[in-house]
């Protein structure tokens, strides 16, 4: 999963708390992107297994997109109290580089890191 779609599915989990449902107008008002920009990467979601639209219209996560953007968060939050702990940088500053940082590994490395750090 990418940093781009991870921040989608991040939309998505806010606005469900906020709303109950989510419609592709709320992600694209969340983000401030265009509609279309939201409706091709919502596909390309939707694709890999990460999101399905129910009745058409509401999104949500799938299994697969629960799984993987749970793991994906709770690594960047561990790698941001980290970098915030090393660097003297408050943890809010370091969100999008912990991001970043917890897509471009695999699942595998994220999980070895997490097992060593406990």
């Amino acid at each position: 999963m990418t940093a781009s779609e991870f921040r989608y599915l991040r939309a998505i989990e806010i606005i469900k708390k906020e709303k109950g449902r989510v419609i592709m107008t709320d992600i694209a008002q969340k983000l401030c992107y265009a509609r279309a920009s939201v409706y091709k990467k919502l596909l390309s979601l939707e694709q890999q297994g990460f999101v399905v639209k129910d009745d058409g219209k509401f999104i949500s996560f799938t299994k697969k997109g629960e799984e993987e953007y749970s793991a994906i968060a709770k690594f960047a939050d561990k790698c941001a109290d980290i970098l915030s702990e090393k660097s003297g940088l408050d943890k809010k500053f370091l969100t999008h580089d912990s991001i970043e940082m917890a897509c471009a590994l695999s699942a595998r490395c994220r999980n070895a890191l997490l097992n060593n750090l406990k």
